[in-house]
């Protein structure tokens, strides 16, 4: 089953069935650690689109989303599965409803994102899970899934909460990450049991290449800061964009990992400072 045809049913839509089906497949292919699968398990009060039984014992739900759902859905669907120890891994169909506007595996500046997609960015510490359908003559395949970071722009304009008559979003820069494998990760965050994937998180990654950016500057020549700021802001901005590089700076200082004066530290809280 490499590709699958793309038929209604009333119940679900074509690219919702498309996508269960084939994450019901590479995951069991890829992941070595599933020992037993099945599709909409009858869990407590709840139809899991994906069920996915691992060598630990852990159990985990996948929850493919095409269409719009609230926040408080998102919330309740979580805790039924956690309060019977299920993990659970949300997957958004980045050409769906769900979406306030399309996601694909790119670095974007200025995009929309739900509530939703904002709300399951923080409940995944910094990332948001989509896949997309390559489509060809009514047949469907699967592409990697990926994982987006969002972070605010620097534009302040842009940064507000904002709301049309039909709808409501954020203005976000994305920036994209791979997934290496299909393998999954059971955890907890934020007081949710989530499973994912093996990919790194954005901001961490970024950390570590700007204290390691910090001290081989520093070691060959005793910078001016900022100048080094601005050597900072060049090495990075094109893949992490300027908020993220000048909030990943205030973290890192505040937990002495590197140092500026405190008045750079001011100015550079004035430009993320909403």
């Amino acid at each position: 089953m490499k590709e699958i045809s793309l038929i209604s049913t009333p119940a679900e839509s074509h690219f919702h069935k498309a996508i269960k089906l084939l994450l019901y497949k590479y995951i069991y292919e890829n992941d070595k650690s599933v020992i037993k699968r099945s599709l909409e398990k009858y869990l407590g009060n709840r139809f899991a689109d994906v069920y996915f039984k691992l060598d630990t014992g852990k159990e985990v739900v996948v929850e493919v989303q095409n269409s719009k759902i609230t926040v408080k859905e998102i919330i309740k669907r979580t805790k039924d599965y956690n309060q019977q120890g299920i993990y659970i891994l949300w997957v958004l169909y980045g050409e769906g409803n769900c979406v306030a506007s399309p996601k694909y595996p790119v670095d974007t500046k200025c995009i929309k994102i739900s509530l939703a997609e904002n709300f399951l960015h923080r409940m995944y510490g910094g990332r948001v899970y989509y896949v997309n359908l390559n489509i060809r003559k009514n047949k469907a395949s699967l592409r990697m899934p990926f994982a987006l970071h969002f972070s605010k722009p620097l534009n302040k304009n842009k940064r507000g909460f904002f709301k049309t008559r039909y709808d409501s979003y954020y203005f976000r820069d994305s920036n994209f990450t791979g997934i290496p494998s299909w393998n999954i990760l059971c955890t907890e965050f934020s007081g949710y049991k989530i499973a994912r994937f093996y990919d790194k998180n954005l901001k961490n990654v970024l950390k570590k290449r700007i204290v390691n950016f910090y001290y081989l500057k520093n070691k060959k020549a005793r910078y001016d800061e900022n100048r080094l700021l601005k050597a900072i802001l060049k090495s990075f901005k094109k893949k992490y964009g300027k908020y993220m590089i000048y909030n990943a700076i205030i973290e890192l200082v505040n937990e002495k990992k590197i140092d500026f004066r405190r008045k750079i530290i001011k100015k550079i809280q004035k430009k993320i400072i909403s």
